[in-house]
């Protein structure tokens, strides 16, 4: 281990003893070395600035931890907007995107996709078990949770409206108490199977799944059918049901929308879009948001000589060279019709269309004068810069000697850039942008420096509540919205170093049992109530030890009195421990067995104690649970729960009657189990004795 080194050793006092003492020798001559004298003086000065400097090199600055956790592998986590839910009725009108929402208390909101004017219109909730159909509409009208696959059920969603594309559903899925389930894993799989299909066009693959095959809430795309016929009560039907229910808890849905759309806590500022155009007249671009309908426009055509303003709208100086410029504005956004001609023709994006805030944008031009270390102001009053895709179009210097306008972007730091890498950094507590000193980063020339894209949010700040007054700001129209939530600040430095700790603290690497247990809890996309790792067990194999064998006994947290992992639930176990198991050692996922056993009870209780009430103590003292595994029943421990129960006085007797053959009974009475059972309570004969 490296010994850390205190460079700040010595104070101002120890400096000047020292140095004074060394005096005779080096200048024996100098006889007076009194306060007044004016080498001492001197001498006194010298030992200040020797301590100030020691002091400020036993500091840590932040630039240099920023580099000492970049080496490390950790970065501050980047600043995020919230994003939350709109409700959009089916007879609203179509919103582009980008469209602008506010809170009653100010807080902007931009949709982050556009609301069609063909929507789809969910009229029918049904679950089909056999011939029997029963209606969902009162539950999700009133919220309560409901289990549409329950007894092999189907569940049937009814539309009067059919999607122009895709069909969108958002669920909310009630996620039960206890045991939450692991983030999910792009290696492996949902905990079930579930089938969708359209009347008339079979079934058909989601595009997108959020809900990790209904396991928690979120949205389902599903494309849409090229031939949807209607059917019963004149309906385009959708149905869905669950071809395997894997092992664990049983889906239950309290809600359901199909006009569901996201919002993000954010307000843009600028926004640049890219196009590739043929070199000729008449090229018309689409700018589709809602920004783009409202922004001053300013267009850069890219020829064979670097980028060129084309054409600025009149709150900018008065644009060079051609001007052709004809536009329109559409339903979702902006069109331009350009004269295109010079344009590079290289198949590279060749034009780029500029948008910005018509009331910023006095703001978004700075003049910069080309030296190294250059710091520009930036007003975003008092707002969060969305830095991942802050850019700046700024005048560089390019190999051949030309100067021309080039794309810049933000970085975090500016100590691990070449001198030729056009990048700056934003400083939030300052508001100012910053550019290299030609070592790290390079050095804009003397001119213009045009924000090119800038989004402003309240990041941790716009995590507001579900049922906020949210309205759509061009026509006040009111919208209900979900909670919002992922608004994050940008991570601090110390918030970075302890995130870091806590990875290095865990390796991910198994090594004693107790790892090989907690990675199989650890199983992405699964919820695991239990495991416990067996060294040299192997069931096929009970009586002999197995060197480099691990066994680990799951038990999958389920709504079954008995829970039971299936293939589905080991196989995805078995590949969690497969990657963080040691070379050489060889890992089996087994399931629980149960052993069933039984209760003879002589007690003395009081007049009012039921025997009910003892069975249900008896039923949670020996509920499957990660303690049980492998523990057998022990007569001192029934005892004492059966002591604590209301009404008891006194257990005069209790015997333990093993049913199954597995199960042995050693000489003090207590019953002995494998290490991968579980002992099953199947009842008690419980005889009460009042007094």
């Amino acid at each position: 281990m490296l010994r850390y080194r205190a460079l700040d050793d010595q104070r101002y006092d120890e400096i000047i003893t020292e140095a004074k003492g060394r005096l005779p020798w080096l200048c024996p001559v100098w006889t007076d070395h009194n306060a007044h004298d004016p080498g001492i003086t001197i001498l006194e000065l010298m030992a200040w600035y020797k301590e100030m400097q020691q002091y400020q090199m036993n500091r840590l600055t932040p630039a240099l931890e920023r580099a000492l956790l970049e080496l490390a592998g950790a970065r501050p986590l980047r600043e995020s907007p919230a994003e939350c839910a709109l409700e959009i009725p089916p007879d609203a009108p179509e919103r582009p995107e980008r469209a602008r929402l506010t809170s009653s208390e100010g807080t902007s909101f931009e949709l982050a996709e556009a609301v069609p004017a063909r929507r789809p219109k969910l009229e029918r909730v049904l679950i089909r078990r056999g011939d029997e159909f029963l209606d969902a509409v009162e539950f999700l009208a009133t919220g309560a949770a409901f289990a549409p696959f329950a007894l092999n059920g189907t569940l049937l969603l009814g539309f009067s409206r059919r999607p122009e594309n895709v069909l969108r559903l958002w669920f909310r899925v009630e996620t039960p108490a206890g045991v939450p389930r692991n983030p999910p894993d792009k290696d492996f799989e949902p905990p079930r199977e579930l089938v969708w299909a359209f009347d008339d066009s079979g079934t058909v693959a989601p595009l997108s799944d959020e809900t990790f095959a209904l396991s928690w809430s979120g949205f389902v795309t599903l494309p849409a059918p090229r031939v949807w016929r209607k059917g019963r009560d004149g309906l385009y039907w959708l149905s869905l049901r669950q071809s395997y229910g894997g092992c664990e808890e049983q889906i239950r849905i309290s809600g359901l929308s199909a006009g569901r759309y996201r919002a993000v806590q954010r307000e843009t500022v600028s926004n640049a879009y890219a196009f590739a155009v043929r070199p000729e007249p008449g090229q018309e671009i689409e700018l589709n948001d809602a920004f783009a309908r409202r922004a001053a426009l300013t267009l850069f055509l890219r020829t064979d000589d670097g980028w060129a303003c084309l054409h600025e709208d009149k709150f900018f100086q008065k644009p060079q060279g051609p001007s052709l410029i004809r536009g329109s504005l559409s339903t979702h956004g902006r069109r331009v019709n350009i004269d295109a001609s010079g344009a590079a023709d290289d198949g590279k994006p060749n034009l780029l269309a500029l948008c910005q805030d018509p009331s910023r944008a006095s703001g978004l031009r700075m003049k910069a004068r080309g030296k190294p270390g250059e710091a520009l102001w930036l007003n975003t009053e008092g707002k969060t810069v969305l830095t991942e895709n802050f850019s700046l179009l700024c005048q560089t210097l390019y190999r051949d000697g030309v100067i021309r306008p080039a794309m810049w972007r933000s970085t975090d730091t500016l100590s691990a850039c070449d001198p030729r890498d056009r990048v700056f950094v934003w400083d939030a507590a300052r508001e100012t942008i910053r550019f290299g000193d030609g070592n790290h980063g390079a050095v804009p020339c003397p001119g213009v420096v045009t924000v090119m894209n800038l989004s402003l949010s309240l990041c941790g700040g716009g995590n507001l509540p579900a049922g906020t007054s949210l309205a759509f700001q061009d026509d006040g129209a009111p919208v209900g919205n979900s909670t919002a939530r992922g608004g994050r600040d940008r991570e601090e430095l110390w918030q970075c170093r302890s995130r870091l700790l806590r990875r290095l603290a865990d390796t991910g690497k198994c090594v004693s049992a107790e790892d090989y247990a907690r990675c199989a809890k650890a199983t992405p996309g699964l919820r695991v109530a239990g495991a416990k790792a067996l060294p040299g067990f192997d069931r096929n194999t009970p009586k002999q030890r197995k060197s480099a064998y691990i066994s680990v006994v799951t038990l999958p947290a389920s709504d079954a009195p008995e829970p039971l992992a299936d293939e589905r639930f080991l196989t995805a176990v078995n590949r969690q421990l497969e990657r963080n198991r040691q070379i050489c050692v060889r890992t089996e996922a087994i399931p629980a067995r149960y052993l069933s056993f039984s209760i003879v009870a002589r007690l003395l209780a009081l007049p009012e104690t039921r025997r009910e009430a003892l069975i249900e103590v008896l039923e949670r003292f020996f509920a499957p649970r990660e303690e049980r595994i492998g523990a057998g029943g022990s007569l001192n421990e029934i005892t004492a729960a059966l002591q604590k129960a209301p009404g008891v006085l006194q257990v005069e007797q209790l015997d333990l009657r093993r049913i199954d053959q597995n199960i042995y009974e050693n000489a003090a009475g207590d019953l002995v189990i494998p290490p991968d059972a579980i002992l099953r309570f199947t009842g008690a004969q419980l005889e009460l004795h009042t007094l």
